[in-house]
C-alpha cells in the first residue's frame, strides 16, 4: 500500500537528512576521541553502494511523476516550454541516465552493519516495493486531480531530499554526484510549490498494492474469533462462483449471523437486524432459482461453520461466560460488508451471464409426474430483470453496502511534515568552550 511504502521512504529519508558528519558515520577519521574504523577503499565501496540505493529512489520519483502527469513525449521541448511536472521528469531522466544502476537483490535484503547505509537500504527497499503500487490503483486515470497533485508533491520532496544529500556526500571518496544536480533541485522546488497550491488529498495513501486474502487454516478458534475465522474463509471461497444451492446456504448463514450478532452488539443492533431481514427476503426470492454451474461447496461449508459458531457465542454471552469485544465486533461488521458486496456481484453476474435460471410455472399439466394428482409443468428461463425483478432490485438497492467515505491514515500528514522539516534542517552550532577569555 502507498501509505506503507511511501511512509517508510519519507521516514528513512528524513533520518538521513538529519545526519551530518558523513565521513565519521562511514567510519572515517574524526576528532581524537573518534578513531578511524574504515579505510579509504572501504568508504569508496560504501559510497558506490549508497549510489545504487539512491538510484532506486530516483526511479521511484520518475514513476510517481509519470503517474501524476503521463505526458510521454518530451523530445524537442525546452525548459521554457515544459511545465513543472514535465521539467522535473526530464531532470530525473537526466540524473538516472548517468547514475550507477540499481542495487542487487542481496544488497536489498541483507541488513547493513553501518546505520547510515542501513537507512539507505530501507529507502531503496521502500522504493522498490513501492513500484508495485503504480500498477495497482495508483496509475493515472484512477486518481483524482487532488490525488495527482499530492503524489507529485511527494515525488518532488523526495527529489529535493536526494539533491540535498548529494551535496552533503561530496567528500566521500569516489562519490558520483548527480548529473546537473542544481537543475534537478530547482525543478523539484518549483514542482513542489506548484503541487502544493491546493489542499492535499491524503486518501491516496489507501491505494496501491495490497496482499491477497489467504485462507486461515488450522483448528477452529474459540469464541467470536472462530466466527471471524469462518467468515473470513467464507469470503475467501466466494472468490469462486457458487452454484445456486450453495448460494442459498450462504444466504441462510448470513441471516443467522446477523440475527445473533444483533443480540450481543447493542451499538449496531439496528444495522444487524436490517441485514438479517434483507437476507430473509433474499432467501424467499431465491427459492425458485436454480443453476449447477460453479463450485460452492467450500463456501457452503464455511457458511455452516459461521452459523453454528455464532450460535454458540450467543449462548455463552447470554450465560455470562463470554464477552464480545468491540474490536472483534467491528471486524465482524467489516467482513459482513465485504460478503454483502461479493454476494451482490455473484447474483448480478449470474443474471448477466445467464448462469442462474428462474423456475416459472407453465400453464399445462405435467403428465409425466408421479402420483395421481398432476402438478402444472415448470420450465427454467434465464434470470432477467423481467423474470426476477424483485430479486435484482433487492440486491441492487438493499444488499449492496453503502460506499464509505475514505479516510486518510492517521499519520498521513505527520510523515510528510517530518520530511518537510528535515529538508530545512540545519545542524546545531557547536557550543563555545566555557572559561575566561584569553
Amino acid at each position: 500500500m502507498y501509505a506503507e511504502h511511501g511512509g517508510q521512504l519519507r521516514a528513512e529519508l528524513s533520518t538521513l537528512l538529519r545526519q551530518h558528519r558523513v565521513q565519521q558515520r562511514l567510519g572515517g577519521a574524526g576528532s581524537h576521541t573518534i578513531p578511524e574504523t574504515t579505510t579509504t577503499d572501504e568508504r569508496r565501496l560504501l559510497g558506490e553502494q549508497i549510489g545504487r540505493y539512491r538510484h532506486s529512489a530516483l526511479v521511484w520519483c520518475v514513476q510517481a511523476v509519470r503517474a501524476a502527469n503521463p505526458r510521454m513525449n518530451l523530445q524537442g521541448t525546452s525548459t521554457r516550454t515544459r511545465g513543472p511536472a514535465e521539467e522535473l521528469r526530464h531532470r530525473l531522466d537526466v540524473a538516472i541516465s548517468s547514475s550507477s544502476g540499481l542495487p542487487g537483490l542481496d544488497e536489498l535484503t541483507a541488513e547493513q552493519p553501518i546505520a547510515m547505509v542501513e537507512s539507505w537500504r530501507q529507502v531503496a527497499r521502500a522504493a522498490t516495493l513501492g513500484e508495485h503500487d503504480f500498477d495497482a490503483g495508483l496509475g493515472y486515470g484512477r486518481l483524482s486531480q487532488l490525488q495527482c497533485m499530492t503524489l507529485l508533491k511527494d515525488a518532488s520532496d523526495v527529489a529535493r531530499g536526494l539533491v540535498g544529500l548529494d551535496r552533503r556526500y561530496s567528500n566521500i571518496p569516489g562519490w558520483q554526484p548527480l548529473k546537473e544536480a542544481g537543475w534537478l533541485g530547482r525543478a523539484a522546488e518549483t514542482c513542489a510549490t506548484f503541487a502544493g497550491y491546493d489542499e492535499p488529498d491524503y486518501t491516496i495513501d489507501l491505494r496501491g498494492w495490497q496482499p491477497r486474502r489467504t485462507l486461515v487454516e488450522g483448528p477452529g478458534l474459540p469464541g467470536l474469533a472462530g466466527v471471524l475465522q469462518a467468515q473470513h474463509n467464507l469470503l475467501f471461497h466466494l472468490s469462486e462462483f457458487p452454484d445456486a444451492r450453495s448460494l442459498r446456504l450462504v444466504l441462510d448463514s448470513q441471516r443467522i449471523v446477523s440475527r445473533d450478532a444483533a443480540n450481543f452488539d447493542p451499538l449496531a443492533a439496528t444495522a444487524w437486524t436490517r441485514r438479517a431481514s434483507t437476507y430473509l427476503r433474499l432467501i424467499h426470492e431465491t427459492n425458485d432459482i436454480g443453476g449447477t454451474v460453479g463450485n460452492g461447496g467450500p463456501a457452503a461449508g464455511e457458511a455452516a461453520l459461521a452459523a453454528s459458531r455464532i450460535e454458540q457465542v450467543t449462548r455463552a454471552v447470554q450465560a455470562g461466560t463470554d464477552v464480545a469485544e468491540p474490536g472483534s465486533l467491528r471486524h465482524l461488521a467489516q467482513l459482513g460488508r465485504e460478503i454483502d458486496e461479493r454476494i451482490t456481484q455473484v447474483i448480478q453476474q449470474g443474471a448477466r451471464e445467464r448462469i442462474y435460471f428462474a423456475r416459472v410455472p407453465f400453464p399445462r399439466v405435467d403428465k409425466d409426474a408421479a402420483g395421481l394428482v398432476k402438478p402444472p409443468r415448470q420450465r427454467y428461463v434465464p434470470m432477467t430483470a423481467d423474470v426476477c425483478q424483485e430479486l435484482l432490485k433487492l440486491v441492487r438497492n438493499e444488499l449492496r453496502p453503502e460506499a464509505e467515505v475514505p479516510r486518510a491514515p492517521k499519520r498521513a500528514a505527520a510523515s510528510r511534515e517530518e520530511l518537510a522539516t528535515a529538508l530545512v534542517h540545519r545542524p546545531e552550532p557547536r557550543r563555545a568552550h566555557s572559561g575566561p577569555a584569553m
